[in-house]
């Protein structure tokens, strides 16, 4: 029996057999891993990773699918745990479920578009604990995920990854390769995580709010956006000097080693 993808939890299901082993396959031969999988609809990506890896945790919201799932997976290194993924504490499920302090955990998901965003940022909050995410996403999401200094597309969440991981556009996947069909074509991305600018902040997520803030406005410069922030353009200008950043750059065109020293300078004012 065919099963029907639900549009209101953004389903949109994968079967075939080579891309699901090209997907897996970046995550790696190491197999003593604890994989957490987000979205595992019908299972066709979550039987091959319980068959690789040591442990694989399924978070799905969708009820219909736990009998299907349990129905095709009967391995005991394979947890089901039905939820909705914006409400599950990841820290807790990692510390419950890893076997070992030195295990890796990576996540991996077919993401649903409406809450691409949010998945993203919560994989983010808990990157000291990840080696490694694997997602499939909108590809022009993706395209602005990877993209870098200078390029068009290069926004908040740009910054926000490479603050995180070593970010990397895997491959494009075209729509044709989903049923239903969806009405774009999606990319895979692979996160690889580390604490290099992590150190260099007092606070990961102010960070990233302050770098979000400063994009609010793409148009203007790095003055009139960090003067809105300040609510005071003179104050603005003094952190601008302290730095030796160019007023006039617009946020664009600005690397995260000079995104890090506005952040800290602007956090000695506070």
């Amino acid at each position: 029996m065919e099963i029907q993808a639900k549009k209101k939890f953004g389903q949109n299901f994968i079967s075939d057999e080579n891309l699901i082993n090209k997907i897996i396959n970046i995550l790696g031969d190491d197999s003593n891993q604890l994989i957490i999988e987000i979205g595992p609809g019908t299972g066709a990506l979550t039987q091959k990773l319980v068959n690789k890896f040591d442990k694989v945790v399924a978070i799905e919201i969708d009820e219909d699918m736990e009998s299907i799932l349990r129905s095709k997976i009967s391995s005991e290194n394979f947890i089901f745990v039905l939820s909705d993924v914006l409400e599950v504490n990841f820290k807790e499920l990692i510390q419950k479920e890893k076997s070992n302090d030195n295990q890796k955990v990576s996540i991996i998901s077919n993401m649903p578009y409406y809450i691409t965003s949010e998945i993203l940022f919560r994989t983010f909050e808990i990157n000291d604990l990840l080696d490694k995410a694997v997602f499939m996403m909108q590809k022009e999401v993706a395209v602005r995920l990877c993209a870098n200094k200078g390029e068009n597309n290069y926004n908040n969440l740009s910054v926000a990854a490479e603050f995180y991981a070593d970010k990397k556009y895997e491959f494009t996947v075209s729509k044709g390769m989903f049923r239903p069909i969806p009405k774009v074509d999606s990319a895979i991305i692979s996160l690889t995580f580390k604490n290099n600018n992590i150190v260099l902040v007092d606070d990961s997520k102010k960070f990233v709010s302050f770098v979000r803030k400063l994009f609010n406005n793409k148009r203007k410069t790095i003055l009139n956006n960090l003067s809105t922030i300040t609510a005071n353009k003179e104050i603005a200008s003094e952190i601008l000097d302290k730095i030796g950043l160019d007023k006039s750059k617009r946020p664009e065109v600005i690397g995260m080693n000079e995104f890090i020293n506005l952040y800290n300078e602007f956090s000695k004012i506070k």
